[in-house]
């Protein structure tokens, strides 16, 4: 069994998105101007797998179109963002926070075509949390999180980080293990102000407010056989509120960031 929670814990928001001015400095973007939420995660891996196109849209609201991945296929790609100890600020005129809780975090790119306008969001059709449920319920919309079980670590020994993940939320019938090794640098800092998209999550089937993102990390993308990469789930199917899909295989890489941070502002 894995220790809960484990790891080195996550440092205070910097906001320092110009690491080449003296200070720090927030994110420049005007979407994220008068942000709402903030949060950091001393550590993430993000682990993208293929899934059959027709069984995503079923788990879906009307009017989000998964997209096809590779184009023209009939497979869409979700991400199992897996992370370690974040903590959070959900009001950015209070100075409560919240944490450490880690989760795996599920997302996937959709069309939205609800909207006057139709565009591509970052959607969240699963959320699972070791804790803070209400408090994050409450930043990104009701529903949208759920409370799990969750054992998490990242270890370093000999120049090898192991980072490993096992979530259970026994009422829903979601299990997961996630395990994958690196060599010990995560070297690169990658800015995304703002990252390219909006998200939203879901209540169910019933759309929450959209918002928009700028992070920050250190990161590493490493090929997905180069890690040792081990994802157990119980046929091989991820679970949601509203379905589950097949796991028809891995993606060809992982990504890893040490001190992700967000900075976070819903739509008027």
């Amino acid at each position: 069994m894995l220790a809960q929670n484990a790891g080195t814990p996550a440092p205070p928001p910097t906001y320092d998105y110009d690491s080449a001015v003296a200070g720090t400095q927030g994110p420049k973007a005007a979407q994220v101007a008068g942000y709402t939420y903030r949060s950091v995660r001393s550590f993430q891996m993000a682990v993208p797998v293929f899934v059959p196109l027709k069984e995503l849209q079923a788990v879906l609201p009307p009017g989000y179109t998964p997209v096809a991945s590779p184009a023209g296929s009939d497979t869409a790609t979700i991400t199992l963002n897996f992370f370690l100890d974040q903590r959070f600020q959900p009001d950015a005129s209070s100075p409560t926070t919240f944490g450490p809780t880690s989760a795996v975090l599920i997302t996937t790119t959709v069309l939205n075509s609800n909207l006057a306008t139709p565009r591509q969001e970052i959607v969240f059709p699963g959320f699972e949390a070791s804790a803070d449920v209400d408090q994050l319920n409450a930043a990104f919309g009701p529903g949208s999180v759920r409370m799990a079980k969750v054992t998490a670590g990242v270890t370093d020994r000999r120049g090898v980080k192991t980072f490993k993940f096992r979530i259970e939320d026994k009422d829903l019938g979601f299990e997961m293990i996630a395990q994958a090794e690196i060599p010990g640098n995560i070297p690169n800092r990658v800015v995304s102000d703002p990252v390219g998209l909006a998200f939203r999550t879901f209540n169910g089937m019933t759309p929450n407010k959209a918002f928009w993102a700028a992070s920050q990390s250190d990161a590493i993308t490493v090929p997905a056989t180069d890690t040792k990469i081990l994802l157990h789930s119980p046929g091989d199917r991820i679970v949601f509120p509203t379905g589950s899909v097949s796991i028809v295989r891995l993606g060809a890489t992982i990504t890893f960031n040490r001190n992700l941070e967000f900075i976070l502002k819903f739509e008027e």
